[in-house]
């Protein structure tokens, strides 16, 4: 075992993702993510869906009075997992993340919150534990001693207190053998009964380092570290807009010390928080939750204080950053702090809401002088809440019968006596059978393999084992649109599931095993956040132990230690190199031949068929064709087919239909493959890619009409990459506008449009503007498109920049007007030809097929002419003026 460097760890969800990676396919059996804020919606991309794919019981507990979250945000608290609140009078501020699995667990103690911020965006100090083979470590030990103490000092739901404790108890299992003593490596502090200062070993010592990103008003705390590890020399890291402290009262903690100020640089926030101290040449560090607060080292959790946790840590690296000026105390200037509400204080507190045979059970952090009323919510979105009763005043807990329609989302109110009122904040049900289902990966059909999408397009060996997993996966689910709900999905859904909510998270997690965690993300666009790839600075603190592997498994330790894992799930662009493209596209091919039986029918499940239209789309965003090879439109336009429910196989009970948010995937996916396949084509034109567009618009633009372009933006990738196909989000808007008109001339005018051309209808007569110079081929194809919606003729006029033209289209004669010749002249264009075809070069003196001599302008309109201005009640004086009029 040894402190180092952990180069691998960008976030605690490494540490999932890297589970779903192992070889050995270990089950993992208990997930716990500890910390202040939470925000949950967060969690629920990021974290919880993987948990849940790998089988895992699931809890995230919280402080009481916070939560970044809105309650109609979140979607599978209480049902995928158990959220829990704990209440005391300071904060309850440990951040914990532990993996429980058969024979190996993960633990990261640190400084970051489950929050985007604290798992992402800030720079965070965490300690690592790793353990293999039922291998022990202290840590883990000391974590089950405070897991079950917590309840005793800390307010929580009884259920929360009784998870807590069956968490403790599988640790203590597996680690109360565990060595423990000052040389055996870091031990983790609490401060439940004693404060932290207190567990510190006393001085003198010859420096301290420090920072966090809070500093109490008074800087007691810094005053009481003073005291106790009296050093030679402090220096304290301050980012200087935004660390919270007070200049004045730091001086006045620090007086009699030599003093450094370490002026970090503020490009990124640093919420990691430490203290170190260096005796020789020996370092010792507490690294963890507390700040640099008197809440938070200089009082216990019963006496009032926060709720800590910390890792205290021998031979450390330097983790102040050496980087930034260093000034002296005394130019020291400024109060930067701000606002801080720690705990619940005497705020209504709803610690959680329980459901059971036996009815709906709540729980308050304290009992309340006055009766408090109970509200029950589907979603917990305003104008949603229904009152079930009271919970009698002076009672801390209540039970009451089954609501006639069970709400997920729970919150208390109440008067009190001195007439204010009170409202606590949302808590979302618990339901215990749902949420302690776990999956079993060996049931129904799935890949063999957790592919990721940069495997697929680089490594030939893993793009030819998943063609052949397809081809496995076919024949297994033959006549299946979605996957088979598995046995312990089975018995969940169909008793404990009330909603589209549950069924679909029952359902996505079904597609994960059968297709696994990183292509599911693909598929459903369920992986969107970018988490960030490992700090290059050093304030990442870790502690590594694995037990001495067996001899047999010497090849696969030494393969995956080399590794440099990413968070997979994030769709972004991947790079195909050039040697490789034609390979992509032989395979992008094959892929999608799997998906439809020979009478066009889909062969594949649902998810399969949205896994292979996002390959489809992120190939094209790589650059895989060449700009004169259109062979994916085909390939796109099978796609649109495999994806159309109409294709579908119509002998499923409802139970077994793909619940409805599939569908809008379904549509939104249809839009964005639409849209990739019209660029550089038309819906009304007749080459052969405007064809083939055509023909899959007219099949496909119901699905098109009913999309929302959010439901797929993880596809509308950015054109990085050279000769890159991508569809953005305005194109796809349009398109679905598009579908959406009820105009019979909106594909024309979407055409027109394209080309840089404004198009109006007044009064029977469509007019054409741009910037062209010739307005003969504007005009014939204006006039081409728009008359196959008019049988009895269309008038047309384009205006150019100097120049304008009119045409008068009924099939097979077209009269033209061409100034400044001041003449009609009458062709007649029989098919193949169009009038496009016949007058796309512009010049009359090479245009086949005119009738007779031209007829000057005064002696009236030639017949067909007449024939069409009959048609839409137009004069030929009122033609002739508004012609002239408006050219001038």
């Amino acid at each position: 075992m040894s402190a180092a460097q952990h180069t691998r760890f960008a976030s605690p969800a490494t540490l999932l993702h890297e589970w779903t990676e192992r070889g050995d396919k270990q089950p993992l059996h208990e997930v716990l993510l500890l910390g202040f804020t939470v925000d949950l919606p967060f969690l629920e991309r990021v974290a919880i869906p993987v948990a849940r794919g790998l089988g895992a019981r699931t809890a995230v507990i919280g402080d009481a009075a916070q939560g970044l979250y809105d309650p109609v945000d979140v979607r599978m608290a209480g049902r995928s997992y158990l959220h829990g609140l704990a209440g005391c009078r300071g904060a309850f501020h440990p951040k914990v993340v532990l993996l429980i699995g058969e024979h190996a667990c993960r633990l990261a103690v640190g400084s970051g919150n489950p929050t985007l911020s604290g798992w992402g965006a800030n720079d965070e100090l965490w300690t690592v534990v790793e353990t293999e083979d039922d291998a022990s470590h202290a840590l883990l030990a000391d974590l089950a001693e405070w897991l079950e103490e917590l309840p005793a000092v800390v307010d929580m739901a009884p259920w929360t207190a009784s998870h807590l404790g069956e968490v403790a108890t599988l640790l203590t299992e597996r680690h109360v053998n565990a060595p423990a003593g000052p040389e055996t490596g870091p031990r983790l502090l609490h401060n439940l009964h004693r404060s932290l200062v207190e567990q510190l070993p006393p001085g003198p010592v010859d420096e301290v380092q420090a920072y966090a990103p809070f500093i109490d008003p008074q800087a007691h705390a810094l005053r009481a570290l003073v005291d106790r590890l009296m050093p030679g020399q402090v220096t304290l890291g301050l980012q200087p807009r935004w660390s919270s402290y007070d200049a004045e009262t730091v001086k006045r903690a620090l007086d009699g010390c030599s003093t450094g100020i370490r002026l970090l640089d503020e490009t990124r926030m640093r919420h990691g928080k430490f203290v170190e101290w260096r005796i020789g040449e020996r370092r010792h560090a507490l690294t963890g939750s507390p700040n640099l607060t008197r809440a938070a080292l200089c009082t216990s959790t019963r006496e009032g204080g926060n709720c800590e946790l910390a890792v205290l840590s021998a031979d450390t690296s330097p983790l102040l950053p050496e980087e930034g000026p260093t000034t002296a105390l005394s130019v020291l200037k400024g109060r930067t702090l701000r606002p801080f509400t720690a705990g619940a204080g005497r705020a209504l507190v709803l610690l959680g809401a329980k459901t059971d045979s036996e009815g709906l059970h709540v729980s308050l952090a304290r009992s309340e002088p006055t009766p408090v009323v109970i509200s029950t919510s589907p979603d917990g979105s305003p104008g949603s809440w229904t009152g079930i009763g009271s919970i009698p005043a002076g009672r801390p807990a209540f039970s009451f019968p089954m609501p006639e329609v069970p709400g997920a989302a729970v919150r208390a109110t109440c008067r009190r006596p001195d007439g204010s009122s009170a409202e606590s904040a949302v808590v979302f049900v618990y339901s215990p059978i749902h949420s302690a289902r776990r999956h079993t990966h060996d049931s129904g059909p799935r890949l063999s393999h957790d592919y990721t999408t940069q495997a697929l397009f680089t490594d030939e060996r893993a793009a030819r084992r998943f063609e052949t997993d397809l081809l496995r996966l076919r024949e297994l689910t033959a006549g299946m649109s979605a996957p088979r709900v598995s046995p312990a999905t089975e018995s969940a859904t169909s008793t404990a599931v009330t909603s589209d909510v549950d069924r679909w998270d029952a359902y996505l997690a079904d597609c994960r095993r059968m297709i696994g965690l990183p292509l599911a993300g693909l598929a459903f666009g369920t992986a969107q956040i970018d988490l960030p790839q490992p700090s290059a600075s050093r304030w990442i603190v870790s502690t590594v132990t694995f037990a001495a592997p067996a001899e047999e498994d010497e090849a696969y330790d030494e393969e995956t230690e080399d590794e440099d894992p990413t968070v997979d799930g994030a769709v972004a662009v991947p790079y195909v190199p050039p040697e490789q493209r034609a390979r992509c596209r032989v395979w992008a091919q094959r892929w999608a031949d799997t998906l439809v039986d020979p009478d066009g029918s889909p062969a594949q499940p649902l998810p399969v068929r949205l896994l292979v239209a996002g390959l489809y789309v992120q190939l094209l965003a790589a650059g895989v064709w060449d700009d004169d090879d259109h062979s994916w439109r085909e390939g796109l336009s099978g796609l649109l087919g495999a994806l159309d429910p109409q294709d579908g196989p119509d002998d499923e009970t409802a139970e077994q239909q793909p619940p409805p948010e599939t569908g809008r995937r379904v549509d939104a996916v249809a839009a964005v493959l639409m849209t990739l396949l019209s660029q550089d084509a038309t819906f009304t034109g007749g080459g052969e890619y405007d064809v083939l567009a055509a023909r899959a618009w007219q099949n496909h633009r119901s699905m098109i009409a009913r999309a929302d372009p959010a439901e797929a933006e993880d596809l509308m990738l950015p054109p990085e990459q050279a000769l890159a196909r991508v569809a953005p989000w305005s194109e796809v808007e349009r398109l679905v506008g598009l579908a959406k008109e009820d105009d019979p001339h909106a594909e024309v005018i979407e055409e027109l449009s394209k080309a840089g051309w404004s198009v109006r209808y007044e009064d029977g007569i469509w007019d054409i503007t741009g910037s062209f110079g010739n307005p003969v081929p504007v005009v014939a194809r204006a006039a081409d498109r728009l008359g196959r919606h008019h049988a009895d003729g269309v008038l047309v006029r384009a205006r150019g920049r100097r120049r304008w033209a009119f045409a008068a289209w009924a099939k097979p004669r077209l009269v033209l007007l061409n100034p400044p010749a001041r003449v009609w002249r009458t062709y007649e264009v029989r098919s193949p030809a169009t009038p496009e075809s016949r007058f796309s070069g512009g010049d009359l003196s090479a245009v086949p097929g005119l009738i007779g001599a031209p007829t000057p302008l005064r002696t009236g309109p030639p017949e067909a002419l007449r024939t069409t201005l009959a048609g839409v009640d137009l004069p030929y004086p009122e033609l002739m003026r508004r012609l002239f009029e408006d050219a001038t």
